[in-house]
């Protein structure tokens, strides 16, 4: 029984097997995390696989966890080729491994092994809209609050609030500036109090 073919990519928080990239963006993000004594929860990531071309595999399973722990999590996905992951901590090196199984639950070798650090929250996304506003998105951990800022220059810098936001049950915080009186530059930054 062969494993599936693993590919990776990294983008707003999508994890995948395999090379990793990172998306460049428009606008300059500056993402500030605050360093306390807590545990700090990451965005939802992502891992998807190609499925094995193996007619016997009725799954997989993906085994994961803290790089250089001897724990390791097993996740059963059944026959799906993707996974969405909420409960990982910020900053906290993991390994990721898959492998497929057939109807007697056999497994196959392990893929490669993956090692990922999951930030607190995913690049951000722009998208300017007809009407002149500008949209903003990227993942945070489930029910965390956040705050967008903006600032039309960097030398100094001087951060004013778009507005705070919670992050829905799927990670995802969206915000609009109205980019009142069109200013000719502006950086955005996000950040969790």
């Amino acid at each position: 029984m062969q494993c599936c073919k693993c590919r990776t990519f990294v983008r707003s928080g999508r994890l995948s097997f395999g090379r990793l990239l990172l998306t460049g963006s428009l606008v300059l993000l500056i993402s500030s995390i605050q360093a306390t004594a807590a545990v700090l929860s990451a965005c939802p990531c992502t891992l998807g696989w190609d499925a094995s071309a193996d007619p016997l595999v009725t799954g997989y399973a993906l085994y994961y966890g803290v790089a250089g722990s001897a724990t390791t999590n097993r996740v059963d996905v059944g026959a799906t080729n993707q996974i969405v992951l909420k409960k990982l901590s910020a900053n906290t090196k993991y390994f990721f491994y898959l492998v497929s199984y057939n109807a007697g639950c056999l497994e196959s070798p392990p893929s490669s092994v993956m090692y990922y650090t999951p930030p607190v929250l995913s690049r951000l996304k722009f998208s300017a809209q007809a009407d002149g506003t500008m949209n903003l998105r990227f993942q945070a951990p489930t029910g965390a609050v956040c705050r967008v800022e903006y600032a039309p220059t960097l030398n100094p810098a001087h951060w004013q609030s778009l507005g705070s936001l919670l992050a829905d049950t799927n990670g995802c915080v969206a915000a609009t500036d109205p980019l009142t009186n069109r200013p000719p530059t502006r950086f955005y930054r996000a950040v969790v109090p």
